[in-house]
Order: C-alpha cells, then structure tokens, then sequence
C-alpha cells in the first residue's frame, strides 16, 4: 500500500506519456462525442455535493471556460502548448472561497513539466502556500498538478485506470465518488492527502491533481480537507469545462 501511495506521481507522469504516444480510437473531439453520465454504476463509489449554503466555504468564479482542440482529427492529445498554466487553474480567490479559515494564500513554487514525448509550455504543477488566522506554527500547501488533456474517452480510460489501482488498495477513510460529484466527471480523496479530478465537457477531459499539505491546527482537520475544501475546488475545477452533452 505505501509503495502505491509514493508511486502515485511516477505512474500519473507514465499515463500522460500513453496520452500522448496513444494512436487511434477514442473521441475526436467533434460533436459527435458520446456523453457522459452521472453516477456511472461502479460499485463502491459514494455520491457527494459541494457544502450547502450554511456553509462559510464558497465556489468561486474562476474566470473563462477551457477551450481546447486536439492536434489533428484522428490524435487525441490536446498540444501542450494550449494547456493553461497550472498557476491559472485556481486563483487565489477560489483558494479563500474553499478556505475561509486562511488569513493569506501565495503563490509559490511553480515547475514544468515532462508530459510524455514534449515538456509542457506552461507550468505544469504549483504550489499554493496558505497562511491560516489563527496561525498555529503548520506550514500549509495545495499543490495543483495538470497530469493530462486531451479527448474525453482516452483521458477517461487512463484516469479511471489510476482511481481503480488505488479502490483496489483503498484504506478506510479515502473516498472515491461518483461520476457526477462536485459537477466532475471523477474524483477521488487518498489518505495522504492527494487527490485526483476529472473534468470534462463530454468531448475534452482534464486530468487534475491536488495535493493537501498541513492544516493540522484546522478543528477536523481531515473530515474538513474532506467533506469541505475539497469538494469546492472540484466544483471550481468542474465549472472550468461545463458538461455540454446530457
């Protein structure tokens, strides 16, 4: 199980790699795309919303919808080039809406990435550090990683391929939900703290990860990473590519 949990980048950094040798088959990115639907029956997955309105913790605009078209017709890889970067995948905004604890949010490190046969034009992974009111002496972090983007179903096959390597192994307390949760297509909360969403419009898909460090002097700390921030940075995340086929 811990070999599967410090393999978790390596083998999403594999995947992309396919994405982006793969030939042939799946979507081609034209209307013709097959939808996708809630609450796709595996067994196991639980359904699950973003906090109500007696919540404190908000969703946020996070600015314009993600376009992207894929390299030609019969390839289903999104160019890099066209990928957003990752220090524009959620604002600083977003950031406060899911944590109303925070007193600050800065961005910090950024890195490029190695996305299969090309590095990624933008930045591929960021680091948010976040400074929480009532201080506490934790070092804090949410880490947004882009693993991939391109054609609905061959993004969907890899990603579902990582949730159900890690289901099978799953420990008590993690949580793996259902298509249609948070408005994503997939999404899954590791008992380390890294997290995966799926985005699609039912044509393009975005494979996004998070990665929670600290939060300790937070009351729950971990029902709250959980059940509260989490859930609304996949709701920002979702609203970046609006389902379009129902």
């Amino acid at each position: 199980m811990a070999r599967a949990r410090v393999a978790y980048a390596a083998a999403a950094g594999m995947v992309a790699a396919g994405l982006l040798a793969g030939c042939g088959g799946g979507s081609t990115g034209t209307a013709s795309a097959p939808p996708w639907t809630e609450g796709a029956g595996q067994e196991g997955l639980v359904r699950a919303t973003v906090p109500g309105n007696g919540s404190d913790r908000k969703v946020v605009d996070g600015g314009d919808v993600w376009t992207f078209t894929l390299a030609t017709p019969d390839d289903p890889n999104v160019p890099s080039a066209q990928w957003p970067s990752a220090d524009t995948v959620l604002t600083s905004d977003q950031l406060k809406g899911a944590i109303p604890e925070a007193s600050a949010v800065t961005l910090g490190s950024c890195v490029k990435g190695d996305s299969g046969l090309e590095k990624t034009a933008k930045n591929a992974s960021c680091t948010w550090s976040v400074s929480l009111q009532d201080g506490g002496g934790y070092s804090n972090s949410v880490q947004v990683s882009i693993v991939s983007i391109g054609a609905d179903q061959r993004v969907t096959e890899s990603w579902t391929s990582e949730r159900n390597k890690n289901f099978a192994n799953h420990k008590a307390g993690e949580r793996f939900f259902a298509s249609g949760s948070f408005s994503a297509k997939g999404s899954y909360y590791l008992d380390n703290d890294q997290s995966s969403v799926l985005v699609s419009d039912g044509n393009m898909a975005a494979w996004i990860n998070l990665t929670f460090r600290g939060f300790n002097s937070l009351h729950d700390s971990r029902n709250t990473l959980l059940t509260g921030i989490f859930p609304v940075l996949a709701k920002d995340l979702a609203d970046r590519m609006p389902r379009k086929y129902a």
